[in-house]
């Protein structure tokens, strides 16, 4: 079993006004924080057993987004990248579809496309695809021509969103998911794969941090077989997200962050706080489901660090 839990960091901002009235700094959003316990457990009879320490449940992923190059008027392909920056994955439950749907995200992430599309009615708009779906430009090289006034800066920038990011790991995660379907899940398969996940990336264009969760869920399918689906959910700034131990500890936590709003904190350092007491709470039941190493991360556009960490 695993603690992660997820949120909106937000700081305090002064201003010449606070400070000579004495007001109370207004808490800003300023990028994203995430804690997380670091335990690799096995579910027993009467509890669990802990198997190992120190595994890491957070990770950057690069992203890589190319634009295309041409030789004269024609594309000849995709060799220099028009932005480069990272998300953050969380997870919490299987670590073998774990890994399966991490390699999915590195490879789509690392190999986006900007391309340029033309709908049924013949208008045309910028877009950014992964690297494995149809892209007229590369369909129609050596045949279409292009004007030295298209792919500009000012066409791509605008279309390279935190959307864009988030649209492709939840794509990602359901493409790992798919071969599953292959197969007639029972309620113990899908228990032993399930897996949640959680995702920040920061929005060029907005300039605004964005934090998902997606979880597995069962549903029946027309041929009455259970196939494997996912729930996405936006974390809007004032909520937290939980993975692992929701149901125990999602509204305890949710508790600890509306305070920090009422009393005007940082809720991040709170919640890595909250995180540390409920692994105490849970090793001295004698259960082991949760345990140290924590590790508290913020992440801030491009920037990912360990701020704060407690031993086992």
């Amino acid at each position: 079993m695993t603690l992660v839990i997820a949120g909106h960091n937000l700081e305090k901002k002064y201003s010449y006004a606070s400070a000579w009235t004495n007001d109370k700094a207004k808490l800003n959003q300023s990028g994203l924080f995430v804690a997380t316990d670091s335990a690799i457990t096995k579910p027993l009879s009467h509890g669990y057993k802990t198997l190992l320490g120190g595994f890491k449940k957070t990770y950057s992923i690069p992203i890589k987004i190319f634009e295309p190059h041409f030789l004269g008027e024609y594309f000849h392909s995709y060799i220099n990248p028009c932005y480069e920056g990272l998300c953050f994955i969380a997870i919490a439950g299987s670590t073998l579809t774990a890994q399966h749907v991490m390699n999915s995200i590195n490879e789509h992430l690392g190999n986006l496309r900007v391309t340029h599309v033309r709908d049924r009615f013949g208008l045309g708009k910028y877009t950014v695809i992964r690297h494995c779906q149809k892209n007229p430009i590369e369909e129609r090289a050596g045949i279409d021509q292009w004007d030295e006034d298209m792919f500009l800066s000012s066409d791509i920038e605008p279309i390279i969103t935190a959307d864009v990011i988030i649209n492709n790991i939840e794509y990602s995660i359901l493409e790992s998911l798919t071969s599953a379907k292959r197969y007639q899940l029972d309620q113990d398969d899908f228990n032993s794969m399930y897996t949640e996940f959680a995702a920040g990336a920061y929005c060029p264009v907005s300039k605004i941090h964005k934090l998902y969760t997606f979880r597995m869920k069962q549903e029946l399918n027309n041929e009455g077989i259970y196939e494997i689906g996912l729930v996405k959910e936006e974390i809007p700034w004032n909520k937290v997200a939980v993975l692992g131990m929701r149901s125990t500890f999602e509204q305890r936590a949710q508790e600890v962050i509306n305070e920090c709003i009422t009393n005007n904190e940082p809720p991040a350092e709170h919640l890595f706080n909250f995180l540390n007491e409920a692994i105490d709470e849970v090793m001295d039941s004698g259960n082991g489901e949760i345990g140290r190493p924590s590790v508290l991360k913020l992440f801030n556009q491009n920037e990912f660090k360990k701020v704060k960490f407690t031993k086992a």
